[in-house]
């Protein structure tokens, strides 16, 4: 397997990671009861309905 194979396989895997965070954390909540920071835009569009 070339070095860029890998680089490129595991830049996608890493971006799949993130967005899979991002649709987590747009479904739930802050754990803290006061501190509910402001989710972008973008994140909302992601939310579950």
């Amino acid at each position: 397997m070339k070095v860029k194979d890998v680089k490129k396989q595991s830049a996608k895997m890493l971006a799949y990671v993130s967005l899979k965070f991002g649709k987590m954390s747009a479904d739930s909540a802050c754990c803290y009861i006061y501190h509910q920071p402001k989710m972008p835009e973008a994140l909302k569009n992601m939310k579950q309905s």
